[in-house]
């Protein structure tokens, strides 16, 4: 008797069958340890980078001024209006925590200049550390008159109806 020496075809199935499972666990392996380093490490792609705050002028503090009246049609075509708190005030600047952009800007920070120290006091109202503020300005000089101040629920409303989408 002869035995025969092929190999039988149901023998090379199972094995085929085997290795795609096993390549198959270990692509599973290699993508579950994958999500579980980006998982511990976070996800850069995503993460955005302060820029540079925003510098605006807060003008002479001229008493002289004159102004002109509000009206809510005037300040919607005000660029840059943001809302934010102030963090600080040193000298001749003030520190502004934006929260919320209305229009022309995307900076994390916006830094208020006042000649002559004029910082904490600034046509009429008082920045103070803590409270929150709604700013325009136009060419660099912030709008006073109105048009920036103290966030009350007046000046809220009135930057609402403005730039509202």
């Amino acid at each position: 008797m002869q035995t025969e020496t092929t190999p039988s075809p149901v023998r090379a199935t199972v094995t085929s069958h085997r290795r795609s499972w096993i390549l198959a666990a270990a692509a599973a392996v290699v993508a579950i340890v994958a999500v579980g380093v980006v998982a511990l490490n976070g996800d850069d792609s995503q993460s955005t980078v302060a820029g540079p705050p925003m510098e605006l002028s807060l003008g002479a503090g001229d008493s002289m001024a004159s102004c002109i009246m509000f009206d809510v049609a005037l300040l919607k075509d005000m660029s840059p209006a943001f809302g934010g708190t102030v963090t600080a005030i040193e000298g001749e600047t003030v520190t502004i925590a934006v929260d919320h952009w209305y229009v022309g800007g995307s900076a994390d920070t916006v830094l208020l200049h006042a000649q002559g120290g004029m910082a904490g006091l600034t046509a009429g109202f008082d920045f103070q550390v803590g409270d929150r503020y709604l700013i325009t300005a136009a060419d660099g000089n912030v709008n006073f008159c109105g048009y920036s101040g103290p966030a009350d629920a007046t000046l809220t409303a009135a930057f609402e109806e403005a730039f509202a989408s």
